[in-house]
């Protein structure tokens, strides 16, 4: 049986002040860089299948970072559209 990673971006100065991000493409914090770069270790031992992204810059870095770098970016895993709330 395979096995499923999930990685969350790192944090961005929207995440850390509690808003929501949704589709607005905000760009990592060096602490959340620092965070993204700090799993790489984590995936190198595995062989993975096939590296999925959604295709906002925070999250596409982050895999980067992280050493996924065939992560391909998937419009289905965007975030929800906050509407008004964004932000």
């Amino acid at each position: 049986m395979g096995e499923l990673m999930v990685i969350r971006h790192g944090h961005t100065e929207w995440s850390l002040s509690g808003r929501h991000a949704g589709r607005t493409d905000v760009v990592l914090t060096e602490a959340g860089e620092a965070a993204a770069s700090a799993l790489a270790p984590r995936p190198a031992h595995r062989r993975p299948v096939a590296e999925f992204s959604r295709p906002l810059g925070r999250a596409m870095r982050t895999a980067e970072l992280a050493g996924l770098t065939g992560a391909e970016p998937d419009p289905d895993l965007l975030e929800w559209d906050y509407g008004g709330y964004e932000g």
